[in-house]
């Protein structure tokens, strides 16, 4: 039977490997943004409902049709999201292909050969079927739902980027922003912005919706400023404040992030939470009576390091803020060998950090942050992003860990500090600077914070032998 015209055009439109006239234009806008750029890395932020599946299906086809021999991955979070959403997929979009092109598959190997031997493998991530993914290159790889693939930073850099080597091949990342921006999926869109190789696109760059259908999704959603609209439909990386350690942080951010002139006297505290699996995070800061606040000056932030190195990049760091004064307070968070190595071999005068009543202790930052007893230096980007971004894990029994931010050590550190500084205490000298022990008699009962008025006339000069 001869084929129809409209059939003619679309038996050669897969000839050629141009599948553009099965994506509605909000698809076919990422698709043509994908092939002007270069990078090795495309990555797509986009709404529910937006057909990113779809997509993914269709770039990976017209890459197979285009260039032969050519060894094609998609990866799933799931072997079931692979059945129920990738295969129907494939086979809906196969449908149109023709005889001379179209792709035998083999279900149980979870691939489609084609014609000029390019090769589409497809399996999730989960249960250890990431593997499935290795081979010796591949020249398109495409990670779908990427904000939910559990250990993506394994499957991008571990199995599919070595696989790129010889081929020069491009990975692609498809997804809806997870449940926290701590996944390692914000990162790779953070540098995918930054080098011009991505998209982002919300429930309103999607045609196929209407407008009565964005109502009514918005208004089930909870309204537009609901966590939900926000990341699933505008497609916004923010903290489900079900699952946020400091929820107030995102409001507070502003008002508690500054400078202020450090007043005549003040007492300083270094706060640690130390890891070797994790990140270490150390805090540097002071008491300003004055103002009756915590100022966070600066942050440490190392990786693997042992206790050596440590103790040099702690001393160090507080030599540069602080001169020779040593702190009031050195609070730690570590195994007992790892304090005695810091305490004798290095010399840091140490306090081991409480941990008890651990909701107390993040209760008391909270207060803290919506009270504006704490003011954040601007150059502490990793403590303000651990505050904004860090959550518990489903179970709520600690803090989750995130490729990028660990296991959030650094409201662990803000945590140890409010505990243990001695807030309240007075640094200010009680007595004028022509008052010394030498020429006064000072009662030892007079300490720092006490009233100047009550007990100024206690200082009486002492007499002196002619």
């Amino acid at each position: 039977m001869a084929l129809s015209e409209e059939e003619q055009l679309k038996a050669r439109l897969w000839e050629l490997g141009d599948l553009s006239y099965l994506l509605h234009d909000g698809q076919d806008y990422i698709r043509q943004k994908y092939h002007e750029t270069t990078g090795r890395r495309f990555v797509v932020n986009c709404s529910r409902r937006y057909g990113k599946s779809y997509l993914a299906c269709v770039l990976a086809l017209e890459h197979a049709l285009k260039h032969a021999n050519s060894q094609i991955r998609i990866a799933a979070p799931t072997a079931k999201m692979v059945r129920s959403i990738i295969e129907p997929h494939m086979r809906n979009i196969l449908l149109d292909a023709p005889r001379t092109v179209k792709p035998k598959h083999l279900k149980n190997m979870g691939n489609w050969t084609f014609p000029n031997g390019s090769q589409i493998h497809v399996a999730g991530c989960d249960a250890g079927n990431a593997e499935r993914h290795r081979g010796t290159e591949m020249h398109l790889g495409i990670i779908e739902e990427a904000g939910f693939v559990d250990d993506l930073e394994y499957v991008c850099q571990d199995i599919f980027l070595p696989q790129t080597i010889t081929t020069d091949g491009r990975i692609v990342m498809l997804s809806t922003p997870p449940r926290t921006p701590a996944h390692p999926f914000a990162m790779y869109c953070a540098q995918a912005e930054a080098k011009g190789n991505y998209v982002h696109r919300t429930i309103y760059d999607a045609p196929h919706i209407t407008d009565r259908q964005r109502e009514e999704y918005c208004s089930e959603s909870g309204g537009q400023h609901s966590t939900t609209w926000r990341r699933e439909y505008m497609a916004e990386f923010v903290v489900d404040e079900s699952r946020a350690i400091v929820p107030e942080f995102a409001e507070y951010e502003k008002a508690i992030v500054g400078k202020v002139d450090r007043p005549g006297h003040f007492e300083t505290y270094t706060a640690a939470d130390l890891g070797f699996r994790d990140l270490t995070f150390v805090v540097f800061a002071y008491y300003h009576f004055p103002n009756d606040m915590m100022v966070i000056e600066d942050e440490l932030v190392l990786e693997r390091s042992n206790s050596g190195v440590i103790a040099d990049a702690i001393k160090e760091k507080e030599k540069a803020l602080y001169g020779d004064q040593e702190p009031a307070m050195r609070v730690v968070d570590a195994d007992r060998i790892v304090l005695s190595d810091l305490s004798s071999i290095h010399k840091l005068r140490l306090t081991p950090a409480r941990r008890d009543d651990r909701d107390a202790a993040i209760n008391a930052l909270r207060l803290a942050i919506t009270g504006k007893k704490i003011l954040i230096h601007p150059r502490c980007t990793a403590l303000r992003a651990h505050l904004r971004h860090g959550v518990w894990n489903k179970a709520r029994t600690s803090f989750e860990r995130s490729g990028e931010f660990g296991h959030f050590d650094g409201v662990a550190a803000a945590c140890y500090l409010l505990r243990h500084a001695l807030r309240g205490k007075n640094p200010f000298p009680i007595h004028g600077v022509d008052v010394t022990e030498d020429t006064h008699y000072v009662p030892k009962r007079v300490v720092n914070g006490g009233d100047v008025a009550e007990v100024v006339n206690i200082f009486k000069p002492r007499h002196r032998r002619s």
